[in-house]
């Protein structure tokens, strides 16, 4: 990850002075845009209507802006009637609210392949139900798409109510999982990977590839299909948007155990399937970086970030009674580790100029080497 860095850092500032902006992506910015925001009403009614008027007033967009709120719901409630009575609702700007109930839906990926069918416009965000996307975000992510003419641009999320310590501690984690390991590894297997929330597709590419129901995790699915396929998806960790940090502890495990089962069903689902694509020799490399080699890269880190600093301590095997390869080993790691360390802290620091709680609890992640 830090030599990763070191080689984006030297191409960014190559970038940074032989930056021009390609002919012609002024004016595709204007485009017409379709926004998607699929809803359970039953645990959601209490965050879409202010989601609603967020996208509609606060989200930057120089074209039209169609917003699809696509819910399901297991009983009648009366906030349904009112959702239902915004449909056709419009805001300056040329900007339309349409509210459609995905009848017999029973998942997030139903519904929102229900909306597909009727979204005209060449480009989709997607955003869930309690996501309050930044003021630019959308802009930064279709100028992204345009330049590097890909089918998607991912960006990034944080955590907008961070009023507890679990709240802090998932938020800090987001930050080095968007602006640290998700670039280092978008640059090693070639390509990013869909979220399932605050990214920005050309509608015919997802609606050509649909979401499916039996999946946990129907977004990395689609993502390994349309890697598979030969497509790029690109990461932009600075097109941000918050979200709500999960309810408790209870909730945070049952998010995380879902993502874990979802990547192993994922990976299980194309695990031959990647040698038998078209894929180039470093792109097949590539995947199984993303999928294959999860276990691995763990038990690396459980490696590097508690087991080697047990061992070399002074109350077990102190470090200078090793032989000179291993503590040479041993410097350089450490090295690596606090460059990496000090540039999450740079773009913490950047990025959340408003926020200086923020700076201490990124530099606590690697303190404790979480």
């Amino acid at each position: 990850i830090a030599l990763v860095h070191l080689w984006l850092t030297a191409k960014w500032l190559v970038r940074r002075r032989c930056s021009e902006v390609r002919p012609g992506i002024c004016a595709q910015m204007n485009e017409p845009v379709s926004v998607i925001v699929p809803c359970y009403l039953p645990n959601e009614e209490d965050t879409i209507f202010a989601t609603i008027e967020h996208l509609m007033t606060q989200l930057e967009h120089s074209g039209p802006l169609t917003l699809f709120v696509v819910y399901n719901t297991t009983k009648k409630l009366p906030s349904e009637m009112t959702l239902q009575a915004w449909d056709g609702k419009t805001y300056p700007s040329g900007r339309t609210l349409r509210v459609l109930e995905a009848i017999g839906s029973r998942s997030k990926a139903e519904n929102l392949n229900y909306v597909l069918r009727q979204v005209c416009d060449k480009f989709v965000a997607l955003y869930d139900a309690d996501h309050r996307p930044d003021a630019a975000s959308l802009q930064l992510m279709m100028r992204s798409l345009l330049e590097r003419r890909c089918p998607a641009v991912q960006g990034s999320t944080y955590i907008r109510n961070p009023n507890s310590l679990l709240a802090c501690l998932v938020d800090a984690e987001f930050f080095v999982t968007h602006f640290i390991y998700f670039p280092a590894m978008q640059q090693l297997s070639g390509t990013a990977y869909f979220g399932g929330s605050n990214a920005l597709w050309q509608t015919e590419v997802l609606r050509q590839y649909s979401f499916d129901p039996s999946m946990h995790t129907e977004d990395v699915d689609l993502s390994a299909r349309v890697i598979l396929d030969q497509h790029c998806i690109h990461f932009l960790p600075t097109a941000r948007s918050g979200e709500l940090a999960p309810a408790g502890a209870v909730a945070l495990g049952n998010q995380r155990l879902r993502w874990f089962v979802g990547w192993e069903q994922v990976t299980h689902k194309y695990y031959c399937r990647v040698w038998s694509s078209r894929l180039s020799v470093w792109r097949k490399l590539g995947f199984c970086y993303m999928f294959h080699l999860r276990w691995l890269l763990l038990l690396a880190a459980l490696m590097g970030a508690v087991i080697n600093p047990v061992i070399t301590s002074p109350f077990v095997y102190p470090l200078p009674t090793w032989s000179v390869a291993i503590q040479s080993c041993v410097y350089i790691a450490v090295t690596l580790y606090v460059f990496v360390a000090a540039l999450a802290i740079c773009k913490v620091i950047w990025h959340n100029r408003s926020r200086p709680s923020m700076w201490a609890w990124v530099a606590l992640f690697f303190t404790l080497g979480w």
